[in-house]
């Protein structure tokens, strides 16, 4: 085998970033902890106990999790090699585009499942799409690219309608897209709170009028809903519905944050509690701390779970 290279020394200047950017996310660290004493715009939705609880869940989860990549669960699941396992399946991904919704159409394609990207940017897919097959070179599955943007409502319906033309079956649905802890309370395109938009609001109604293509498909295979929520649904100890969506005066960013991943939470319940026994399993499922886009709208949580000393023993990439 070839010589590996050794690796560069860390230059003085490289120490003083990484310090700089420890003490930066310690800082913003410090801050929402001390929110959760002092400002009922926090401890109202995240005390300080609920929070913690949620950290011992997250430290239970790295210790017993064996990270294991998207990769190597679809080749246990479908064999080594096996790539048209999933022929004639057929799969929504909403943020197909980049993070971890683009590394599930990558590899549901690789293993021969027609995937749905449903994008905000179709540009930005294409460009996702041709660099997939630059890498993989033909893959046994299918790409169709549709364009929704999740936090305007009005293009939620002419997506479904869209991909209703294409009369295919639906066997899974996943509901990936999202945004987490914008700095600022951000309207959407009918006024609501920008996260609840987007995460959930966007995607209730997009799985609403879906539902019956869904029932459709359970009468011949298991459907399956997946919903990405995230483990701050488990810091999330109160909900005022009356401030869902969250007024302007009553947002915080992390807090609201944990109260959009507890309604997805409480999505995937009511979904299988209504449609478990015809075949339409939703499962909601915490997908780890790896770094992707998710918090491009906050800088300082991005210090924080993807950069620091802190969280680096719960980091998944």
């Amino acid at each position: 085998s070839l010589p590996q290279p050794t690796p560069a020394k860390p230059t003085m200047a490289s120490l003083v970033r990484g310090v700089v950017t420890e003490l930066r996310a310690l800082a913003t660290f410090g801050k929402m902890v001390w929110q959760m004493f002092t400002d009922s715009r926090v401890y109202r939705k995240m005390t300080f106990l609920q929070f913690m609880k949620g950290v011992l869940g997250i430290a239970h989860e790295a210790m017993t999790n064996p990270g294991r990549t998207c990769e190597q669960v679809a080749e246990a699941c479908c064999g080594k090699g096996n790539f048209s396992a999933l022929n004639g399946k057929v799969a929504i991904i909403t943020g197909a585009s980049n993070g971890l919704g683009l590394e599930n159409a990558r590899v549901l394609m690789k293993y021969g499942c027609h995937v749905i990207w449903a994008v905000r940017n179709v540009d930005k897919a294409k460009q996702a799409l041709a660099a997939i097959q630059a890498k993989e070179g033909k893959v046994a599955g299918k790409a169709t690219i549709l364009k929704v943007d999740l936090s305007d409502l009005t293009t939620i319906k002419p997506f479904v309608s869209e991909f209703l033309k294409l009369d295919l079956p639906l066997h899974m649905l996943i509901l990936n897209a999202g945004i987490m802890a914008p700095l600022n309370w951000e309207p959407s395109a009918q006024g609501h709170e920008s996260m609840f938009a987007t995460n959930n609001l966007g995607h209730f109604l997009m799985t609403e009028l879906l539902m019956a293509k869904l029932e459709a498909t359970a009468q011949q295979s298991e459907v399956r809903v997946v919903i990405l929520s995230s483990a701050t649904a488990s810091m999330c100890s109160g909900m005022d519905l009356s401030q869902v969506p969250v007024s302007k005066d009553n947002y915080n960013d992390i807090a609201d944050y944990a109260v959009t991943k507890a309604i997805d939470a409480f999505h995937a319940r009511y979904l299988n509690c209504k449609y478990a026994d015809q075949n339409i399993v939703t499962t909601c499922v915490h997908p780890g701390i790896v770094k992707t886009g998710l918090l491009s709208h906050s800088p300082g949580f991005g210090r924080l779970f993807f950069d620091s000393l802190v969280f680096a023993p719960f980091r998944k990439d």
